[in-house]
Formats: structure tokens, C-alpha cells, sequence
């Protein structure tokens, strides 16, 4: 269940103390948001629904990725992807509980909250009018696949020493549209400043709030706070790549750690990359396809009932979740006991073989199952 190592992309890995300055990405692969600017309180929680939906839509791939690593050869990296997957999993909660806190309802249990992949982010994010459309894939782990995707879309506007100076333009109006998923929740955060505490309930009721270290969101300051959270640990600081006060990477450094294969640390007044490496073997790849779909797999075939299974568990877990966010917050217990199964399945599904010839393993479709 290994894939070929032809298939990692080969990557220099740069000497101690070189400068993380040597990705510069073409505007063609720049993630944009189109902006969809909220003023009204119904304007907000449309926003802070596509919120929910696009923390969403990250999990299916990064978790694809990550389930596909050999534990034993590449655990290592597999936790550092799982490691951001459950801070997504953290913001969709402070997303979700804002929307309750400000009367609105998070609809999750619904085949349209489910992303089709290959395509593009959730509604209107995705990439800017004149720019190469940017489609998101359900991949195996490779090094390309933290490139292309999973650094695009956790790109902060003005990376800390990671890629040449300047931003990239597109050719429509820039204020037409947000840069980063980060401009997008400052928007939110404006337009909740200028209605005020009065569209918050000022109550916990129907939030879930207790693991991730998130808090109940009762006022306008609890609001700015859990969307400055969001915006710090996917993105860093404009001057820092690490999440505020601590010494962990935001995600994109975290991935482009893993794409490097090399640590970054601060040395005088540069981040680097130091030493310590992030060994990556190519041989811990489980050999799965691109973009699976339930009906590639032959029905009554192994693969066909795993993947049924999986999707089961996959579905269960989004109605587990629409119920801790509409009225049932003791329900997000059972949500957590399903993400834990989930990589089971995956895990188990990864290990049965294609009937086609083709000599790869079956993968995760994550498609809704009603």
C-alpha cells in the first residue's frame, strides 16, 4: 500500500540558516476571496455560515493527506497535518457558536455543506476574476500537494520572510475582493464592531464551547477574540510565523515546514531554517487515486461496502455536529467519538485493494449519506 517514490516531488533541502525567502509564488496560484462585504446582521451570519462551510472543506484534505502516511515511516508529519486539521476543527466551533450567538442557525446537516472535489472552495472563495481558477483535490500525501493547495490556502497576505516583497495584484479591483482567508474574517469582525454588543445574545445557550479551549462567545470583545484566534493560528502575526504568544507554527508555516523538510526557528532577527529535519519517506505513501468517488468502487465489492462505511461514519458525524450547534450542545460528544473513528475507517478502507488492476488501495470519498 505503498506508492512509487517517483511520485514525491524532489525537493532541495536547504542548507542551516538559510532564509525562508525562496518561495515566490506565481500570482496564478495566489488564493483570493471574492468579497461579499457584510453591513446587516443578515449579512454577517451568511458570512460566518460560509465561515463554518469553509473551515469544513479544508478537513476532507488535509485528513485525506494525513491518513494516507504511513504512521511508522512518516508519523512525524502525519501529526503535524492532523495537528492543524483539529485547530480547523477548533475555528469551525468559533465559527458555529458565533453565528448562534448572534441568532443565527449553522446548517451542516445537508448534502449542500458537503464540498464536490475536484472544485473549488465553498460559494464565492476561490480564485480572483483574471487569475488560473484554483481547484482543490483529495489527494494522497506529496509534497506538491502542500504546495499548490494546502499552502494556498493558508496563506497569510504578507508571509514573514517566505516568499519576495510585494503583493501580488490581480487584474480586477483588489478591493473587490479579500487576499486571504484572514481578510475575510476581519470583515466580519468590522461589520459585528459597528452593530455592537446588542446582536449578541449575551447568553451561552446552544454554543459548544469546552474542549479546544474554546469559550462562549456572550459579547462583541468574545467575538474579536475568537476570530483574532482563528486569523493568528492559521496565518501568524505581520511579524511572526508563530501563533501569538506561543511557539507553535500557524499553518502555513507548519506546512511549509513539511514541504521544506526542515524547521524554522528565529536566529537574531531572521526566521530560518535550522537543522532539525522533518524526515519525509516516500515509500509510507498509501498508493490511493485522486478525487475517489463512491461510484468508482464495484458495488458488493470491498471497497464499495468500506467506503459506504466510511461515508456512514463521515455523514453521522455532520448530523452529530448540526445538532450540538441547533439546540443540542451535548451532542458534540458524540461528534468527537466519531472523528476519532473516522481514521479507523480511513485507515482500514486504505488497506483494500482495487479491484480494477489498477494494483492501488481504495480512499475516502467523504460524500453525504443521508
Amino acid at each position: 500500500m505503498t506508492t512509487d517514490a517517483s511520485q514525491a516531488e524532489a525537493v532541495a533541502v536547504p542548507a542551516a540558516g538559510t532564509k525562508a525567502t525562496d518561495i515566490a509564488k506565481p500570482a496564478s496560484n495566489t488564493l483570493f476571496v471574492k468579497a461579499k462585504r457584510p453591513v446587516t446582521i443578515e449579512d454577517v451570519r451568511y458570512n460566518l455560515q460560509l465561515a463554518v462551510e469553509l473551515e469544513h472543506a479544508t478537513l476532507p484534505v488535509y485528513l485525506q493527506a494525513a491518513y494516507s502516511l504511513d504512521d511508522a515511516k512518516n508519523g512525524v508529519i502525519a501529526n503535524m497535518i492532523i495537528g492543524v486539521a483539529m485547530q480547523e476543527m477548533e475555528h469551525f466551533c468559533q465559527a458555529a457558536n458565533i453565528l448562534v450567538a448572534v441568532g443565527g442557525h449553522p446548517a451542516i446537516d445537508d448534502p449542500k455543506f458537503v464540498p464536490s472535489y475536484p472544485g473549488g472552495l465553498p460559494k464565492e472563495i476561490g480564485t480572483q476574476p483574471g487569475q488560473a481558477e484554483f481547484i482543490v483535490h483529495l489527494r494522497p500525501f506529496s509534497k506538491d500537494q502542500i504546495k499548490s493547495c494546502f499552502m494556498v490556502i493558508e496563506e497569510p497576505a504578507d508571509p514573514v520572510d517566505i516568499k519576495d516583497t510585494g503583493l501580488l495584484k490581480a487584474a480586477s479591483d483588489i478591493q473587490d475582493n479579500y487576499r486571504t482567508i484572514g481578510e475575510f474574517y476581519e470583515d466580519i469582525a468590522k461589520a459585528l464592531t459597528n452593530l455592537g454588543d446588542g446582536v449578541f445574545s449575551g447568553k451561552p445557550d446552544g454554543q459548544v464551547y469546552g474542549m479546544f479551549g474554546i469559550k462562549p462567545i456572550l459579547c462583541l470583545a468574545d467575538a474579536q477574540a475568537a476570530i483574532e484566534r482563528i486569523i493568528v493560528e492559521g496565518e501568524g502575526t505581520p511579524t511572526e510565523p508563530t501563533e501569538d504568544g506561543t511557539d507553535d507554527m500557524a499553518h502555513y508555516y507548519t506546512y511549509y515546514e513539511i514541504y521544506k523538510g526542515r524547521k524554522i526557528a528565529k536566529q537574531g532577527d531572521d526566521w530560518v531554517f535550522t537543522d532539525e529535519t522533518i524526515p519525509f519517506d516516500p515509500t509510507g505513501v498509501a498508493d490511493i487515486p485522486d478525487d475517489p468517488k463512491q461510484e468508482d468502487y464495484a458495488p458488493g465489492s470491498a471497497a464499495a461496502i468500506q467506503s459506504q462505511s466510511f461515508n456512514t461514519y463521515y455523514s453521522n458525524l455532520l448530523k452529530a455536529l448540526h445538532l450540538s450547534f441547533n439546540g443540542n450542545p451535548d451532542k458534540i460528544n458524540d461528534a468527537i467519538a466519531l472523528m476519532f473513528d473516522l481514521k479507523i475507517q480511513a485507515k482500514n478502507l486504505m488497506q483494500t485493494p482495487l479491484d480494477d488492476g489498477s494494483g492501488k488501495f481504495a480512499a475516502p470519498t467523504w460524500q453525504y449519506v443521508p
